[in-house]
């Protein structure tokens, strides 16, 4: 049994260099050829990433949703986050990395911006969206510095990754937001409990596990979430883990019991009822409303699905 792809470099690869840290540009569309034109659904632990469209026409699968996408465009797909490529025919445009260790140390005065790359967005670039096209030359602007050689170009680059963060929390936020105002540092804490949760990818941790880890009292957590998101560190935990078992459950090849022990869980008649409790319906229904195949789907292993 094997875990879903993770890597910690661009598709395929366990390393990345990042100048100074930070950012590393590659053309989008030259990995997608090497393998075909597919580039099959996986997640980057320690970046985030924006793919800047020019041209051409892409499937894009996130989760378990698949958006057809066309040029002029840009996408952003948080680390940790379940991400694939289809092609159709030619693609051009470039894969913009961006170390989500240097962000956060970068913007850590205004920490509220960090929520603009925990969150998946796709946005054609089109003329009378000015937020979309302000996004498209800065991230441009990007492109094109990261291939000088001139004086000064880190430092230039720096400033144009922050404009690029900022013009995406303006867009993802308007002035008439009603959130609820939140500290920096619950903020920060609530962020790295969530990557946490991503890159440890079992259930059976402990809230009190991630509270030492994050160097605070499980108490001190859970006063953290219900500020941040009004749940409990456990809630969080759950719906992360609903959520990738249903993308897991497309894949016929797995059982819903090896899906159960891939996450973690040490009993499937227990993960069969939490998954019916929070989503009204067991695997195996929702595997079944999906349009797949029972024949398809190795039954062996699945008897307690009905529980």
């Amino acid at each position: 049994m094997t875990r879903k792809q993770v890597f910690s470099g661009l598709y395929g690869k366990d390393s990345i260099e990042f100048e100074r840290g930070l950012i590393n540009i590659y053309p989008f569309g030259i990995i997608g050829k090497q393998f075909h034109g597919s580039v099959k659904v996986h997640a980057h632990h320690k970046l985030l990433q924006m793919f800047l469209i020019n041209s051409g026409t892409t499937e894009l699968h996130i989760n378990t949703e698949t958006i057809l996408i066309h040029g002029p465009a840009f996408i952003i797909i948080p680390k940790n986050l379940n991400h694939g490529f289809n092609h159709r025919g030619d693609v051009n445009g470039w894969i913009i990395s961006l170390s989500d260790v240097a962000l956060e140390h970068m913007i850590q005065t205004d920490i509220d911006i960090l929520t603009a790359i925990d969150v998946f967005q796709y946005t054609p670039i089109t003329e009378d969206n000015l937020q979309s096209m302000a996004i498209y030359h800065v991230a441009q602007r990007c492109v094109d510095e990261y291939h000088t050689n001139l004086s000064g170009r880190i430092l230039m680059m720096h400033s144009l990754v922050g404009q690029l963060i900022v013009n995406l929390y303006r867009m993802q936020h308007t002035e008439h937001s009603n959130s609820a105002v939140v500290d920096s540092s619950s903020a920060l804490y609530f962020r790295r409990f969530k990557q946490s949760i991503k890159e440890s990818y079992s259930y059976k941790k402990t809230i009190e596990e991630y509270a030492a880890e994050l160097k605070i009292t499980s108490g001190y957590l859970n006063r953290i979430c219900q500020n941040v998101s009004h749940q409990s560190p456990k809630e969080i935990l759950i719906n992360y883990f609903i959520t990738e078992a249903k993308f897991m459950l497309l894949n016929i090849e797995k059982s819903i019991n090896e899906i159960s022990y891939l996450l973690q869980f040490e009993d499937p008649a227990y993960f069969t009822r939490l998954f019916k409790k929070k989503t009204g319906v067991t695997p195996r229904e929702f595997r079944n409303s999906t349009g797949i195949k029972k024949s398809l789907i190795k039954n062996s292993s699945d008897d307690l699905s009905s529980f």
